[in-house]
């Protein structure tokens, strides 16, 4: 049954090929009989042969091989799956990205949906803002931190206005590393945001020195408030060079903004 599905995939995406030259690859028929009989392998019931002849098909990049790995996406090894979805990281075609997002969305197995919301933040697709919302619930903290980069690459003024509330969200995640992930790449300023990143600010983050780092880099480019500024100050003796340097930038661009204003 495996044998007659793939092999009916091949054909049909063949006489679609065929029939629309725009976005495909031409193969000459060396080329196309060698990416059949890779795709023939996928029917072995052995998952690493399998697992091989979906990376080798990946790099064809044309319908045919595209087709296989879309049927690859439900096959029964979780390896498999996620050698198929990064296989279509770059896909165009609308099955793929719909059964991505479905993944993404809905696969009870963490590893295949991790990949899959990988994959998925490669579109920067407006429309699969709500996707990254919902994973920033799972108990997964790698698929929270995948959301969240998610999230904040759609270049959408209308997403990232309705997308403060889950920043705030990750950067009150309970993993250091989603909060990291959310600070790094905010591309979203907001009084919310910045009183979130200044009350970050604390003691506490004093010996976190990743964290300590993308939070000055974060403040950059506000106003601080009085504690704000103090603390920052006092980063400008730390032990860490770069600390120090990130601290006297934030301090130096918030003297700049408030001689702007008077």
């Amino acid at each position: 049954m495996i044998r007659f599905t793939v092999a009916a995939l091949l054909i049909l995406s063949f006489s679609v090929q065929v029939g629309c030259g725009r976005g495909t690859t031409r193969l000459n028929e060396e080329e196309r009989q060698r990416m059949r009989i890779t795709a023939t392998r996928y029917e072995s019931a052995n998952w690493q042969v399998r697992r091989s002849a979906i990376r080798e098909l990946a790099s064809y990049k044309i319908r045919e091989a595209e087709a296989v790995l879309v049927k690859a996406l439900d096959d029964s090894h979780t390896l498999v799956r996620v050698e198929a979805l990064e296989g279509l990281e770059k896909t165009e075609n609308v099955t793929a990205r719909r059964r991505i997002r479905a993944l993404a969305e809905y696969e009870r197995n963490n590893n295949v949906r991790w990949q899959a919301i990988r994959v998925l933040r490669g579109f920067r697709d407006p429309r699969d803002a709500v996707v990254f919302a919902k994973g920033l619930s799972i108990d997964d903290w790698l698929i929270r931190e995948e959301s969240i980069k998610g999230l904040l690459s759609i270049d959408d003024f209308a997403i990232k206005y309705v997308s403060v509330p889950y920043i705030l969200q990750a950067l009150e995640d309970s993993s250091i590393n989603v909060r990291i992930a959310a600070i790094e790449n905010l591309s979203v300023r907001d009084e919310r945001i910045y009183a979130a990143l200044a009350a970050m600010l604390d003691d506490e983050v004093m010996t976190k020195h990743s964290l300590l780092k993308a939070l000055l880099k974060a403040l950059n480019g506000y106003k601080l408030d009085g504690l704000t500024l103090k603390r920052a100050t006092s980063l400008l003796v730390h032990q860490n060079t770069e600390i120090r340097v990130l601290a006297l930038r934030l301090v130096k661009r918030d003297r700049e903004l408030k001689k702007n204003d008077d």
